[in-house]
C-alpha cells in the first residue's frame, strides 16, 4: 500500500512538472513572436519614413519645375490682374466619371473571376 502512494505520488509529480515546463515553452514561445513582431512594426515605420520623404521630394517645387521644364512647353505664372481665358472643352469632371464608370466596370469583372481572400490567423 506504502508503494502505491509513493507512486502516485511521483506520478502527481512528473504531471505538475510536465504542465509546468509546458507553460514555461508557451511563454518563451510568446516573448519570442513578440519580439518578431516589434522587428517588423520597426522596419514597417523605417520604410514609411522613407516613402514619407519620397513624395515630400517628388512633390517639391524645385522637382515640379524640373519637370515643367523638362517637357519644353513654356508656362508663365498669371499676375495679379491677369485675365486667363480658357477653351471651351468637356469639363474635367466628365473625363473623371468616364473613367471611373471603366474603372468600377473592370473591377466588377475582375471580382467576378478571381476568387474571395479570407483572411487566417497565423499560428506559429
Amino acid at each position: 500500500m506504502r508503494l502505491s502512494k509513493y507512486f502516485i505520488f511521483l506520478l502527481l509529480l512528473m504531471c505538475f512538472g510536465l504542465l509546468y515546463t509546458h507553460q514555461q515553452f508557451l511563454l518563451i514561445k510568446a516573448n519570442y513572436s513578440m519580439e518578431k513582431c516589434e522587428a517588423e512594426i520597426s522596419h514597417l515605420l523605417d520604410h514609411n519614413r522613407r516613402l514619407m520623404y519620397n513624395v515630400t521630394a517628388l512633390e517639391s517645387p524645385a522637382n515640379l519645375e524640373a519637370k515643367l521644364k523638362a517637357t519644353g512647353v513654356i508656362y508663365d505664372m498669371p499676375v495679379r490682374w491677369t485675365v486667363i481665358k480658357r477653351s471651351k472643352s468637356r469639363p474635367v469632371y466628365e473625363f473623371a466619371k468616364v473613367t471611373e464608370r471603366r474603372n468600377v466596370v473592370l473591377e466588377n469583372i475582375v471580382n467576378f473571376l478571381t476568387a474571395k481572400a479570407e483572411a487566417y490567423a497565423i499560428e506559429n
